[in-house]
């Protein structure tokens, strides 16, 4: 997991063909303020999702898990945790679907909590489970989020 600021993803381009790709789609999405919906950036090696939800009780989120892409979760407005575990400290809940690439996970005992508001992301890796949308202090608050999904044949 990377955690940081949209000012600085210049310093990731290197560790994926296709970051470069994905964080000059944010800025344009973020920028002219794109509505809800999925986008199509480069065929299936690169494609986005706008999302706006309320962030949810912590025992609403689920522990899901990705084997072919790798997910940018950048937030646009509001604020949620994420909560991120190695994919060896927790068990299968729900079977891998090829289909959608997710399968979903019982919680870990002791994840990594992860504070996101507006202009920060988390690039997330096969190996990383996460739980996203989570309320801060169980106080839900409405979320738009930029989710790129970046297909993980480095």
């Amino acid at each position: 997991m990377i955690k940081d600021n949209l000012s600085n993803c210049a310093l990731y381009f290197g560790t994926h063909k296709n970051f470069e790709k994905a964080f000059e789609f944010i800025k344009k999405a973020v920028e002219e303020n794109y509505p809800v919906g999925r986008y199509e950036i480069d065929g299936t090696d690169v494609y986005a999702f706008v999302q706006e939800y309320a962030s949810k009780l912590r025992n609403d989120a689920k522990n899901e898990g990705h084997r072919n892409y790798i997910d940018i979760q950048f937030v646009i407005s509001g604020e949620e945790v994420i909560e991120v575990c190695d994919v060896n400290s927790s068990k299968i809940k729900t079977e891998y679907n090829p289909e959608k690439d997710v399968e979903f996970y019982f919680d870990a005992e002791k994840p990594t909590s992860c504070m996101l508001n507006g202009g920060e992301y988390v690039i997330l890796f096969p190996h990383d489970i996460h739980k996203p949308g989570i309320a801060l202090n169980e106080e839900q608050v409405p979320v738009k989020k930029l989710v790129v999904k970046v297909k993980n044949n480095i």
